[in-house]
């Protein structure tokens, strides 16, 4: 056996005993038992394990005044997660989806060089059971009591734009979105109108996608009424993804786009004819847009990444005439929808 498989066995085998070394020696945490309580020292990590007997969301929490830091790991110590101030005040928090028999590790420590005293307990709840929207259907004025969680699920026919939102007055309402493994995938607080939150997700075919609403404060109760939409992906017929095939965009319009694929641009282009015309041109919806604006060489006249409101992206220039063109596209490779809008002054 040649050295290079030795070193490989070797770093397996330390991989593995690594692993079932900090499984054993880690505190078991047990669902819903009495908090533990603890002294951080800084510097020091503190090792944790929980055992899962059916499909749910598990939940890891601190207290105290110590700012606690928590990571998750499955039981090969692959990370899973992390967490710093979700919980109370600088207390680490976190929830995810864990399936029946696995055991999940949890590194607690002080963030920075704090130290102090804390407490940790964990707490699961099994698959909810949730309430199927129909596109289209409303479901109105239900009754939200604080603290609660309300499931939600759609199934798409085909590829297109899912809306979730709620509708009411004076209520805070908060959605996060889920995919069929119950991962998180978008969350929103008060992207609908007032305090209503609205949620757009681009959905496959066959896609079961799951929501769960609660009030934004925990101790907050209202009633709302849901509603789930569907809007059909149109066919790219236009292939404007270069500038020599940009569309002509008009004043005051609000000019449909479309991100078909990740890293995809949009051209646009507009003539101006008079001198010193302010011309404005920016994005709205609810993905985080990009803007670039060009003259008719190429030259990069200005970009703009969230100055828009919502993460949308606005240019406002002064322009002599010509022919300028305009690149869209989105952050991070999203794929969606928005509108583009320009005007003169």
């Amino acid at each position: 056996m040649n050295r290079v498989r030795i070193f490989f066995l070797i770093a397996v085998l330390t991989a593995m005993f690594s692993g079932i070394l900090f499984a054993q020696t880690a505190t078991e945490l047990r669902l819903g038992a009495s908090p533990i309580s603890g002294t951080l020292r800084s510097g020091e990590e503190i090792w944790y394990s929980v055992r899962i007997v059916e499909n749910g969301f598990l939940v890891i929490e601190t207290s105290g005044t110590t700012d606690t830091y928590l990571e998750a790991y499955d039981d090969r110590r692959n990370p899973i997660t992390e967490n710093d101030d979700g919980g109370e005040e600088l207390n680490a928090r976190i929830e995810m989806f864990v399936t029946a028999g696995a055991s999940y590790l949890f590194k607690l420590s002080a963030y920075g060089d704090n130290s102090g005293p804390f407490r940790i307990w964990a707490a699961g709840t099994p698959i909810p059971a949730a309430t199927e929207l129909r596109f289209g259907f409303p479901r109105r004025e239900i009754s939200l009591e604080p603290g609660a969680n309300h499931w939600y699920r759609v199934r798409t026919e085909e590829r297109g734009f899912v809306t979730v939102e709620t509708t009411g007055e004076d209520f805070d309402t908060y959605l996060e979105a889920y995919d069929s493994q119950y991962t998180l995938l978008e969350e929103n607080d008060d992207g609908g109108e007032g305090l209503n939150a609205r949620l757009e997700l681009l959905a496959e075919p066959n896609q079961i996608l799951h929501f769960r609403l609660r009030a934004y404060g925990s101790d907050e109760t209202g009633r709302y009424t849901i509603m789930a939409s569907f809007d059909q992906v149109p066919a790219d017929t236009d292939r404007n993804t270069e500038r020599s095939r940009a569309l002509n965009i008009r004043l005051g319009e609000a000019f449909p786009v479309f991100f078909h694929n990740p890293n995809e641009s949009r051209w646009y282009r507009y003539e101006i004819t008079r001198a010193g015309t302010r011309f404005m041109v920016q994005t709205r919806g609810n993905i985080d847009t990009l803007l670039s604006l060009y003259d008719n060489q190429g030259n990069l006249i200005a970009d703009d990444d969230d100055s828009g409101e919502d993460y949308n992206a606005l240019i406002f220039e002064n322009l002599n005439p010509g022919v300028y063109y305009i690149e869209t596209k989105t952050y991070s490779d999203a794929v969606g929808r928005c509108t583009l809008h320009a005007e003169t002054r």
